[in-house]
């Protein structure tokens, strides 16, 4: 079977959702697909219903392995797959029925078909320079792997290649290499296609910010963007640097105010280097020197995103 979409879906002690999770994907309005369940090493009853749904829908294939993390258990999916396109499920979301059909109805001339977990509330095209910043900066453009198409020959071992540690940036990572690898920009589908669920057990909620771990995860994130361009995307670049202290400087802001941290250094040395201008919640964040101070505006600053994202004005 040649299907032209593969659904792959990393499976990790999901057992409570993992039910929905399937029968959504095996309820798609758009038939030619398969469906891959990789379990990680699952210690509950994830493994045991994955393998029942494989007895009974020929369509789906179940792969048992070690626990590697979500990054390699989508590697291993994709070198499984057989479709022409993949699209990623995390095992505790669903994908509304219509989903697939949506999403592939807008895969001619492109290699990538970016949608949404809401509709979004702009609808206007965005050339690849222009999704390539936005996938930097994580505001126009979802930085995940859900909700898309991607064209299978585009995800290659080195796409998947980046250390463990910075495990919750995974995503944005995959995605600003892809935006560097394709030559075409990706077509968009202002449509909901997918149904998240807000995880709190999930690591991108449990993980414990640092700038050791803003300094990892920078590094990956410069080395994935070709050295020839980067120069032109340093005012995206510093804005998501700036961005990723708002919540350390909130939880423990004695590590910030002294600015002595060599992250910290270098982030300024590049402010002045590149002539970015702060806006005014960048200015409160990188001159304040009082703990308690510091911790109110980071709150201010993220009680500002979630109102934001609340309300759909993130777009």
């Amino acid at each position: 079977m040649n299907p032209q979409i593969s659904v792959i879906v990393p499976v990790y002690n999901g057992e409570r959702y993992l039910h929905e999770c399937i029968d959504s994907i095996l309820n798609q309005s758009f038939t030619d697909f398969e469906l891959i369940l990789v379990d990680d090493g699952s210690k509950d009853g994830s493994a045991h219903i994955c393998d029942d749904y494989a007895k009974k829908d020929q369509r789906v294939r179940v792969i048992h392995k070690q626990n590697e993390g979500i990054n390699a258990t989508r590697r291993r999916g994709v070198r499984e797959a057989n479709g022409t396109w993949i699209n990623f499920c995390d095992n505790d979301d669903s994908l509304p029925q219509d989903a697939l059909e949506n999403l592939y109805c807008l895969t001619e001339d492109t290699d990538i078909v970016i949608g949404f977990p809401d509709t979004p509330n702009y609808r206007r095209e965005l050339s690849l320079d222009d999704c390539r910043r936005n996938m930097i900066t994580a505001k126009l453009l979802p930085p995940t792997p859900w909700a898309k198409l991607y064209r299978r020959s585009l995800l290659t071992d080195d796409i998947f290649d980046f250390p463990r540690e910075i495990d919750g940036e995974e995503d944005m990572i995959m995605n600003i290499r892809l935006m560097f690898k394709i030559k075409r920009a990706p077509h968009i589908c202002f449509k909901k296609v997918y149904n998240f669920r807000r995880n709190t057990a999930s690591v991108s909620h449990t993980k414990r910010a640092s700038l050791e771990h803003e300094e990892t995860f920078d590094k990956v994130r410069e080395q994935s963007i070709p050295s020839a361009v980067i120069n032109n995307f340093m005012s995206e670049i510093l804005s998501s640097r700036l961005n990723g202290i708002v919540s350390i400087a909130y939880n423990n802001p004695e590590t910030i105010v002294g600015w002595n941290h060599p992250y910290l250094i270098r982030l300024v040395n590049d402010i002045k280097k590149y002539k970015y201008q702060l806006n005014l919640q960048q200015w409160l964040l990188t001159h304040t020197h009082v703990n308690s101070l510091l911790r109110f505006f980071a709150f201010l600053i993220m009680l500002k995103s979630f109102l934001r994202y609340r309300l759909g004005l993130n777009n």
